[in-house]
């Protein structure tokens, strides 16, 4: 996941804040997170479970639900380098509500892992990706060259997901 996610973020943005700075010089101008479920009843079967939990967060985080944050990134440095506040709040705003919405779907599923583990796992997973539409992040990445804080980022915080999924 955390290599997806990486790929897919920097390259949209690198592409997306490309393309923004063409058009510009061709013109004139926290999620919530839930409770961790228990132990696992004794009729659980935990593999299983979390085969399939596994399963659901990775159709969760793909490309296509990745990109867009990415583009929104793209999109916010392009304004942010060309003083245009009103973009640069624009895009802040909506990378916000697509980590966010990713965060939560993320965090949903935490409910239905019988591995507290998975549980724990999928809680971190889901607060890193909000994390990359925090004003306060958000407000770090003046340039391509701040895509390398992001990518490590996007690394530790799909780490234990990935030897949760793996184990």
């Amino acid at each position: 996941m955390r290599r997806l996610l990486s790929v897919v973020l920097l390259a949209t943005v690198l592409s997306t804040s490309a393309a923004c700075a063409q058009s510009d010089d061709k013109s004139d101008s926290a999620a919530p997170t839930g409770a961790a479920t228990g132990s696992p009843s004794p009729t659980t079967d935990v593999k299983a479970s979390t085969r399939t939990v596994c399963d659901k967060a990775k159709a969760l985080v793909t490309a296509e639900t990745v990109k867009p944050i990415g583009e929104q990134i793209g999109i916010m440095i392009a304004a942010r380098q060309s003083k245009n506040k009103a973009a640069e709040t624009a895009a802040m705003a909506k990378a916000k509500e697509l980590a966010d919405a990713l965060a939560q779907k993320l965090h949903d599923l935490k409910t239905e892992a019988a591995d507290p583990k998975l549980q724990a796992a999928l809680g971190k997973a889901a607060d890193g990706i909000a994390l990359f539409g925090s004003p306060d992040y958000l407000a770090k990445i003046n340039s391509i060259d701040d895509m390398n804080k992001l990518t490590a980022d996007i690394a530790a915080a799909g780490q234990d997901f990935e030897a949760a999924c793996n184990a």
